[in-house]
């Protein structure tokens, strides 16, 4: 396999790491963010649940003071008709709101409220007409029959209304208590996905450091280490010692550096070859160069007066030793 195609898919493996990590963290910020969603609509729904056990809650403390004023209206306390009054208006107004609650929704547990609301209301309704005819008798001095209406009729409808309101308030306050749980379960679920977010994204950050760094160590055994022992032995070629040993390793690979492994190796060898060729003519050449210049120095000498003076010399003597004859003369 070429180096382009390992480097290529080498970067293509760290592209893919990355990408299925942005794809990781876009998925769960997403599916964390519908989890917050959901747990605004959950906390909405608690805070409505809060708002009717309120409402309720209202409801009955304000009959209290209705029964009150009433009893106060009876024993001519000052003030009793104009509170009796405004715990009427103020108990509407708690039951408008209530209702108003309910109206934004159509499931069933709203239609069941509204009409467990309607049934108070229409209560209230008779109980406000009985406690004007109560408040008419009290003002004309007709005080008997003020409190007959009252022990007879006006409280069965006060407890009447309280059984519905308290039961109104009993299960709104079960609703609180599953949404509240609800709730509590929402919020560990996204505090879960984000504690899960967070291992996995310290994790995957882990998991690509570790490739890069395994990436960067197979790529100097790719590319670095080869390129190092390339240099190293061109510097050798250059100094003239020839430290080849290390070309072997590289020829056996089956790629670019194995197939400029071989070519240097061959151009290295040709080099020393034509080195040593050189240096052997080189010799030879030095070797003609000094018989040369020994047969020069020679035929400087023999060709001196003195030494062909030597030279007859040595020349009549030879005569005169093979001729006794002419030795004798």
């Amino acid at each position: 396999m070429s180096v382009r195609i390992k480097l290529a898919l080498s970067y293509l493996s760290i592209i893919v790491l990355f990408a299925g990590l942005a794809v990781y963290i876009v998925y769960t910020e997403r599916t964390v963010i519908r989890q917050m969603g959901s747990l605004d609509a959950d906390f909405e729904q608690t805070a409505v649940q809060s708002q009717q056990l309120d409402a309720t809650f209202h409801l009955l403390l304000t009959l209290q003071e209705s029964r009150l004023t009433l009893h106060e209206l009876l024993l001519d306390e000052t003030e009793a008709a104009t509170e009796f009054i405004a715990s009427i208006e103020t108990f509407d107004q708690h039951l408008a709101e209530l209702r108003a609650v309910f109206n934004g929704h159509v499931d069933d547990d709203s239609v069941a409220a509204l009409a467990t609301l309607d049934a108070v209301a229409e209560a209230h309704e008779h109980f406000h007409e009985d406690a004007q005819q109560i408040l008419v008798w009290a003002a004309t001095g007709e005080q008997e029959k003020a409190i007959q209406l009252l022990n007879d009729e006006l409280e069965a409808e006060l407890i009447i209304m309280e059984q519905q309101i308290a039961s109104f308030e009993m299960d709104s306050d079960q609703k609180l208590l599953a949404a509240d749980a609800h709730f509590d379960a929402k919020v560990h679920e996204v505090e879960d996905g984000i504690a899960r977010l967070r291992i996995v994204t310290i994790a995957l950050i882990i998991l690509s450091v570790l490739a890069a760094l395994g990436l960067s160590s197979w790529l100097t055994q790719l590319i670095t280490r080869p390129v190092n022992e390339l240099s190293e032995t061109a510097v050798s070629i250059e100094q003239g010692t020839f430290e080849l040993q290390r070309l072997p390793l590289l020829t056996d690979r089956r790629d670019e550096f194995g197939l400029l492994a071989r070519v240097f190796q061959r151009m290295a060898e040709e080099i020393h070859a034509r080195e040593q060729a050189l240096k052997q003519q080189v010799r030879q050449l030095q070797i003609k160069i000094d018989r040369t210049k020994h047969d020069q120095q020679v035929a400087e000498i023999t060709e001196t007066d003195f030494f062909q003076q030597l030279e007859a010399k040595a020349a009549g003597m030879r005569r005169s030793r093979s001729n006794p004859d002419i030795q004798a003369e």
